[in-house]
């Protein structure tokens, strides 16, 4: 008897989950977050990823996405690593 395609695969999902948090500022640098704002009126060479820029992240959104992750019962990593995208 020949062994099935997939019981050679395992199946993996991931999700990846947008969400608005309630911050003053935005996650990855210092320029007001304001619902309701002009589209791209916010943004600043941070923002923007200029060369050269890089983001510090928002301590108020980590430390809302560790009490998020604790609601839902998560393990929490003790360290995290950005990195920037680039599109052209």
């Amino acid at each position: 008897m020949s062994e099935s395609v997939y019981s050679k695969y395992e199946t993996v999902v991931g999700l990846e989950v947008h969400l608005q948090l309630n911050t003053k500022s935005k996650a990855y640098c210092g320029d007001k977050n304001e619902y309701g704002a002009t589209p791209n009126s916010l943004v600043s060479v941070i923002s923007l990823g200029y060369p050269g820029t890089l983001p510090v992240a928002n301590q108020q959104v980590i430390d809302s996405a560790i009490l998020l992750g604790k609601a839902v019962k998560s393990d929490i990593a003790k360290s995290m690593y950005y990195a920037r995208k680039n599109y052209f």
